[in-house]
């Protein structure tokens, strides 16, 4: 056999095995796009995005007052709580009151990310988010003065999801 014939034959079978190669790799990949996506959550159910939904707003709510329009901002915040919680709330009222008169700024807060973490039942969910807090001058200039991720357990009360527990969780500024 002469050494054109015998390259040939090693380029024929190096190709051979690599297009073996390819065709395992592509099976291989198919295979797993299959199993995560059989896996894969296509979305939040329309109570999981309800109960994500209310703890956004009522996050914003407890952290959010004009001092112009503080009763109306503390019945708002207070009327999206349940439970220990809302007592705990409504006995700081005077508190809030005289930092914010002290303080001569109102308080603004954003929700940046938030998340359905888990369903307790049908009644209770556990919701993960990070947000930010501001201070508020007299023109309406925003300045970030913290950060932070916190679960949120709202309930189902009456068919209104109310929050029922605020903990913060890691990584506060």
């Amino acid at each position: 056999m002469s050494d054109a014939q015998s390259e040939t034959r090693v380029a024929w079978f190096t190709a051979g095995v690599l297009g073996v190669f390819v065709l395992v790799l592509g099976a291989a990949l198919g295979v797993l796009l299959v199993v995560r996506n059989h896996h894969a959550d296509a979305g939040l159910t329309a109570r999981e995005q309800a109960a994500v939904d209310a703890a956004s707003r009522e996050m914003i709510n407890l952290q959010s007052f004009r001092l112009a329009h503080f009763d109306a901002d503390f019945a708002r915040a207070s009327s999206g709580l349940t439970g220990d919680i809302a007592n705990a709330f409504t006995s700081k009222k005077a508190a809030l009151l005289d930092g914010l008169s002290k303080s001569k700024q109102d308080t603004a807060a954003s929700v940046t990310q938030a998340g359905f973490e888990q369903g307790k039942g049908g009644t209770t969910a556990l919701v993960l988010m990070t947000m930010n807090q501001y201070r508020v001058d007299a023109k309406g200039k925003k300045s970030l003065f913290g950060s932070g991720r916190f679960e949120v357990t709202v309930s189902n009360v009456g068919g209104k999801w109310l929050a029922s527990n605020v903990t913060s969780v890691g990584l506060t500024s």
